[in-house]
Parts: structure tokens; sequence; C-alpha cells
């Protein structure tokens, strides 16, 4: 059975990316593992030639098979989109009816691209995408026939910008609009470090990360604002904000511990008060929630999520809503 590609995309190889690919295979201790990296090169190269014309920034230096140690050791074709994860461009040669996935490759990635190789090396046919979320357990292999269109890589770009994964974070992958605390504004206030460095503290045998974002309520003062809490806040009171901060702690089980907490930022000294948050499962439930009193400066809520687990922030301020979606 020949299999044929009617949208799959043919991407030229230039001189350049046949230097790259000449330079590392030089590295490599046998002429097989020179062939797999020089291979793995240009696939590489060919997937962030065609991403590069869809305007998706990639960070080609950051994957491992930019690495000398790790591409002599690994058979990786890894090409990091920023801020996004890590897509497997794996080659696909004549006569083969199947993408080889090797064991290296099957974590840590946001799916995996075919790339077809001819005998003619100047040119590359990119087959299509298939989503690490459509792979059932470990597969050293997938079907080229299970192999879906490149708009299915699109898809699952748009896929990782609405739903922020977690488990990425601990791999360094984080979407622009979240920082580490201590590069977020901060307070002056005792009790503000104080909430800041607890959310940040961890048993030494657990692996944690914290992240967090700065949430825009507008301007404008809550028109059940108390006459202290006016003076106490002054003219910052137009400028309300409030910091998000998501701890994560791995303790190698099968759920990862997660806090969620909106503290004060250095414009105003306490929260609003009746600003409320809710942890909603996948189906929009509400789990647990908090809610802010006159004089708080931080709340916050801790639970737990298994794999492939989905849930929703939800903050809402009078008539605003805000939210911010998850996958563990």
């Amino acid at each position: 059975m020949n299999l044929t590609f009617s949208q799959a995309l043919k991407v030229f190889l230039t001189a350049e990316a046949h230097g790259y690919a000449e330079l590392f295979a030089a590295e490599q201790a046998t002429p097989e593992k020179g062939k797999q990296v020089y291979l793995n090169t240009l696939a590489v190269v060919a997937v962030q030639t065609y991403l590069k014309f869809l305007d998706i920034q990639t960070a080609i230096h950051q994957g491992d098979c930019w690495y000398p140690g790790s591409r002599a050791i690994f058979n990786v074709a890894d090409l990091v989109l920023s801020n996004i994860g890590k897509v497997e461009c794996r080659p696909v040669f004549p006569g083969e009816k199947e993408l080889f996935l090797p064991p290296e490759v099957i974590d840590n990635r946001i799916g995996y691209i075919a790339v077809q190789f001819e005998e003619d090396l100047n040119q590359v046919q990119i087959l299509g995408f298939v989503s690490a979320r459509n792979i059932d357990g470990f597969q050293d292999s997938i079907p080229l026939t299970q192999i879906e269109s490149l708009d299915a890589l699109i898809e699952e770009i748009d896929w990782c910008k609405k739903w922020v994964n977690l488990r990425r974070w601990f791999e360094g992958f984080f979407p622009v609009e979240w920082q580490s605390l201590q590069s977020l504004s901060t307070s002056s206030t005792r009790s503000l470090r104080v909430s800041r460095d607890s959310i940040s503290q961890s048993p030494t045998d657990d692996v944690s990360i914290s992240c967090g974002k700065i949430i825009n309520w507008g301007s404008g003062v809550n028109e059940q604002t108390t006459e202290l809490a006016v003076k106490l806040r002054g003219s910052a009171a137009n400028e309300r904000t409030t910091e998000l901060a998501v701890k994560l702690t791995d303790k190698f089980e099968e759920e990862i511990d997660i806090c969620v907490r909106l503290s004060t930022t250095n414009k105003i000294p306490f929260l609003p008060a009746g600003l409320r948050v809710q942890i909603l499962d996948e189906s929009g439930n509400s789990c647990m929630e908090a809610e802010a009193r006159e004089a708080d400066d931080w709340i916050q809520l801790e639970f737990g999520c298994k794999p492939q687990e989905k849930f929703t922030i939800e903050m809402s301020l009078n008539e605003q809503i805000i939210r911010e979606n998850f996958v563990v």
C-alpha cells in the first residue's frame, strides 16, 4: 500500500541547513550516528523554516538536538516553540509506513511532526502532525495513517495558548505573561513578604516551582469601599491590580499539589473587599472558593490534581470575571 498525503508541504533546504547538519554529523563517533544526526538536523531546520513562514516563533538553539552532548547520546530532533513547548521533528524514510519514536522523545513533547526524506536531500515533505495528547501511553511508533494534517499543529498551538500546561513549568516553559514571583512588583509591607516567602517554600525532598502574573481589574473604586480603606489606598485606588501566584509541588506521587494565591501588589495594601476566587473543574463546576474580607492582603486555595486533569481559576470582582485555564 502506498501512502499519499495530499496536504504534505514541500520545504527546500538551504546550504546553511546542510552546513549545520555536516558540522553536527562530523562530531559523532560512528558513520551511523553521524547520518542519524545529519538527518535529524535537517528535519528540525525544515520544520523551523515552515513555522517561520507562519510567523510562529521558535528557539532552535534551545533544543536538545542543538547541544553536542545531547545529540551525541540521544536520538533527538526537537524544536522549541517559544513559551509553548517542544515538537519532535522525526524523519520518515522512503517505504516506511510508521513514524518511529525513540524512547527519549516520548515525554516532554506537545506532539510529533513527520518529515519525509527522499534520495534528494535538498528538499523534504512535511507530512503532518500528531498531538501527544492523542497518544495513549508509551508507543514506539505511530502509523502514518494516523498522522493529521498540518492544521492540527496550528490547533495544538492554539490549545496550548488557551490551556496553560503546568507540567511544562518544571521543564522551563512558561507563557510570556507568567513570571517568577521575585520579578513581579511587590509591596513593602511585611505581611506580603511573608506570604510570598511561604508560597515559595517546600520540603527539601519535593520539587516545587512558583510563578505569578499581575491581574488588572481596571480603574474605579468599589462603591462599597469604606472611608478607612480609601484613606489607606489613597490615589492608588484607581489602579486596582492583584497578583495571582500558582505554586506546584511534585512529591513524585500520583497527584501534584497546587496552591493558588491572590495577594496585593505595591499599588494597594489590601485586596478589594469581595474579591472572590474559585476553582472550577473541567465541567465548570465550582470545587472550592475563597473571598477577601475588608483588610485581607491575600487569600489562597490548596488542592491536588492528577496528570491530564484540567481546572480553571475564576476570579471575580463586582461584575468583572477573569479566568485562567490549566492542565496538569
